[in-house]
C-alpha cells in the first residue's frame, strides 16, 4: 500500500520516480542492499559512490543521500553542501549517520543540509524523507512569480539563485530560504527565531540559532559584501539598503 501511494505521488509530480544518488563519504559505508531496498520503495537509484573528499563532478540526481561519519568536520559538511549547489538544477541533500545523534544533526543542518537522519535507519522513513524533500524542491521550481527583490537584490526561487548588481549567485535551499525571509522583511530587522522558522520550518527544533549565524556568514561570503547583511544587536539581522 505504501509503495503504491509513493508511485501515485511520483506520478502526480509528472517526472516519474525520484532519482537518488548514494554517497559514502570518508569511509562511512552505505548499508548493504540499501540500493535495492530504496528501489523497492519506488525510488530510481542512480548508483552508489565512495569518496574520500568532496566530489568534483556535480550531482546528477534529484536527491543525494550522503553517509557521513559521526562528528564529521563542519567544513567538510559545508563543502558537500556547496558541491550539491553546483548542479544545474536544485538538488536535495540528505545526510545519514547511523552512529550519530542530535549533535551530528545540528552540525549537518547548520552546514546547509536539507535533512538529516541519525541513529537507527529505517529504509521506509528514509524513502519518505526523500520524497518529501523532492516535493518541496518540485514545488519551489514551479513557483511562478516576478522575483522578490529588495534594493539591488533579486531572488530567482525557481533556480535557487539571486542577482545582485548584475552578478548571479547560486544558493542552497537553506540559504535561499534565509534570503527570502530577509527580502520579505524589506530592510526591517528580523530575529533569529523568525529566520529559523522561515528556513527550517518543522525541523527548526533540531537546530539552534547558531545555524542562522552560519548561513548568514556563508551568504556574506557569497555576496562578496560583509555589509550586505547587517547584524542588529539584540534583535537579529536585516538587509542593508542599497
Amino acid at each position: 500500500m505504501v509503495t503504491q501511494l509513493a508511485q501515485e505521488i511520483d506520478d502526480e509530480q509528472g517526472d516519474g520516480p525520484v532519482s537518488v544518488a548514494l554517497l559514502a563519504v570518508a569511509g562511512e559505508p552505505v548499508p548493504a542492499s540499501m540500493s535495492q531496498a530504496l528501489a523497492r520503495e519506488v525510488l530510481d537509484v542512480a548508483g552508489t559512490r565512495a569518496v574520500s573528499k568532496t566530489p568534483s563532478v556535480p550531482p546528477a540526481a534529484d536527491v543525494v543521500i550522503a553517509w557521513v561519519p559521526a562528528r564529521h568536520a563542519a567544513d567538510a559538511l559545508a563543502a558537500l553542501v556547496r558541491w550539491a549547489a553546483t548542479a544545474a538544477e536544485p538538488v536535495g541533500l540528505i545526510g545519514c549517520t547511523p552512529s550519530g545523534d542530535r549533535a551530528d544533526a545540528e552540525e549537518a543542518l547548520a552546514a546547509g543540509f536539507d535533512d538529516f537522519v541519525g541513529g537507527e535507519l529505517s529504509v521506509r522513513e528514509l524513502a519518505a524523507r526523500v520524497r518529501a524533500l523532492s516535493r518541496r524542491l518540485h514545488m519551489s521550481a514551479n513557483q511562478l512569480d516576478e522575483g522578490p527583490r529588495f534594493g539591488s537584490i533579486v531572488l530567482d526561487r525557481a533556480r535557487h539563485q539571486l542577482w545582485i548588481g548584475g552578478r548571479r549567485v547560486t544558493l542552497t535551499r537553506t540559504e535561499l530560504a534565509v534570503m527570502q525571509a530577509l527580502v520579505a522583511a524589506q530592510g526591517r530587522a528580523i530575529s533569529r527565531a523568525e529566520i529559523l522558522d522561515a528556513a527550517w520550518g518543522d525541523d527548526s527544533f533540531e537546530v539552534g540559532e547558531r545555524a542562522v549565524d552560519n548561513v548568514v556568514m556563508r551568504l556574506r561570503r557569497k555576496l562578496d559584501d560583509r555589509d550586505a547583511i547587517i547584524t542588529v544587536r539584540g534583535v537579529g539581522f536585516r538587509l542593508a539598503e542599497r
